[in-house]
């Protein structure tokens, strides 16, 4: 028996085989789930297919913005999939049927995507926010004031470095990635050289984590990465413990939140977060901006001719093209339903920022850049008690990066008007492999 519906911009019509489902990872047994699902279509593509960011921004995102919740499979295992406002912004608020922390089924540990470390991205409740509560500091506006001298060296030694090149350089290769990698790395954690090697490894592996399957074993480099950082993390504290300054690992090391203090563990957990999150979702979000902007030269003029526009202009353009197709993973703590759609106990539920940044109930006209536009309720860096907590440094970051570049190179353009980029990294993310640009 096959069933017939629409999914994207395009009108296209998939014929979705009904009946039994693939996997077992469910709370009650293979039955339970057939008996629920097995009458319900299901979106074509696993969200870990590759093909699916490569044209989400045009193909789907845009009807997704206003699609009841539907259902989708990630690595083989049968979720939910959340895409208008409300409906995101119901999973983001609603802790009591949403939770972080997965429940450990087997093939769960697909979603364990910092290899065993704990973050504060996949904790909940009272730990979550007394986790929270010890890091705020660190990005508090008076803690980014100690970083910000040494970004602005980062960004102006991007610049040159582009300047002696020029005209012709990638923005993502040449800039951003190197910008935001040595702004964490260097300005941030005041890591030497060697431990940042470790760091960057993670990152540059930690995609892997996101693509086994279930049943399947970790990539060996992305477990040997997680050890060697975990290593260097546990040099780094102890360094710090000796010697502490205002760099962030010795913000969290002396935070205290009612006599209580980070542990160790949860140190590491949030340190290497900062490193796997942080660093591939600003930089991602930095392209993406620059990719917006050069596909929109008047309103890019617009900029030019106003830079105090910088950071609201940020704001409407992550919201065009953020740094995310889908953020991190929740899971139904009881039987359930959100936007009418039913959802299981233990499920996997995913939400997309970008879809509901494009909700027309939400703004007029979603698909048009307007930099005077001042988005109020964007989800590109979430909402709600997991609302990105380095925003104000990622944010800081960008509108240095921005600024310094559109004062050096007023010129500034994307090389080809036409330029369609190809993405990559960890599933759900969206981020700009390459993006070829002009100095003038």
């Amino acid at each position: 028996m096959t069933a017939s519906f629409r999914w994207g911009t395009q009108g296209e019509i998939y014929e979705i085989e009904e009946g039994a489902l693939t996997q077992t990872l469910v709370q009650d047994g293979l039955e339970r789930i057939e008996d629920v699902l097995s009458a319900k279509p299901f979106f074509p593509l696993d969200l870990t297919d590759d093909g699916l960011r490569q044209v989400a921004l045009r193909d789907y995102v845009p009807g997704w913005a206003t699609s009841a919740p539907f259902y989708v499979r990630r690595n083989g295992i049968a979720g939910v999939l959340c895409t208008r406002a409300a409906d995101v912004r119901s999973v983001y608020m609603d802790t009591d049927r949403f939770v972080m922390k997965s429940p450990g089924l087997p093939g769960y540990e697909v979603f364990d995507v910092f290899g065993g470390l704990e973050s504060v991205l996949q904790m909940d409740g009272d730990r979550h926010s007394r986790v929270r509560r010890l890091m705020n500091p660190a990005f508090s506006p008076v803690g980014l004031t100690n970083i910000r001298p040494a970004m602005q060296k980062i960004v102006t030694e991007s610049l040159d470095a582009i300047a002696a090149r020029a005209p012709a350089f990638d923005a993502m290769a040449d800039f951003c990635n190197t910008l935001i990698m040595r702004t964490l790395l260097d300005a941030t954690f005041n890591l030497t050289r060697e431990q940042q090697a470790a760091f960057e490894r993670m990152h540059n592996s930690i995609a892997m984590a996101t693509q086994f399957r279930p049943g399947e074993a970790r990539p060996q480099e992305f477990t040997d990465a997680v050890i060697a950082v975990r290593t260097v993390i546990a040099e780094v504290i102890e360094e710090r413990r000796r010697t502490p300054g205002n760099d962030f690992i010795s913000s969290l090391i002396t935070a205290r939140d009612e006599g209580s203090k980070l542990s160790d563990e949860e140190l590491y957990g949030q340190i290497n977060t900062i490193c796997g999150a942080a660093i591939g979702s600003t930089a991602g979000a930095l392209g993406a901006v620059l990719y917006v902007l050069g596909k929109n030269p008047a309103e890019f003029d617009k900029l030019k001719r106003n830079p105090e526009m910088i950071a609201v202009s940020l704001d409407e353009c992550t919201r065009i093209h953020g740094p995310g197709l889908f953020s991190f993973t929740r899971f139904a703590t009881a039987d359930t339903e959100v936007g009418g759609t039913q959802i299981l106990k233990d499920m996997p539920v995913f939400v997309s920022p970008q879809a509901a940044n494009y909700d027309p109930e939400e703004y007029d006209d979603p698909g048009r850049l307007d930099l005077s536009r001042k988005p109020k309720s964007i989800m590109s860096f979430g909402t709600g008690p997991h609302h990105c907590i380095g925003v104000r440094m990622a944010k800081m970051a960008m509108q240095m990066g921005l600024a310094g570049l559109i004062e050096r190179f007023p010129g500034l353009r994307l090389s080809d008007p036409d330029f369609t980029p190809v993405y990559s990294g960890s599933v759900g993310t969206m981020s700009i492999v390459s993006l070829p640009m002009l100095t003038h």
